[in-house]
């Protein structure tokens, strides 16, 4: 309970943006590995 279950999109768009890795490769694939990412998160907290 409490867990990952998305990313907050606007965010890790704002933070790439501010590294400097804001890009359309990173816009297009966020979607996709969205799932992968909150699944990581997801098996690290149990």
């Amino acid at each position: 309970m409490g867990g990952a279950y998305a990313l907050d999109f606007g965010a890790v768009l704002l933070l790439a943006d501010a590294m400097g890795a804001l890009n359309t490769l990173l816009v297009d694939l966020l979607p996709e590995i969205e799932p992968i990412i909150v699944r990581a998160y997801r098996r690290d907290s149990d």
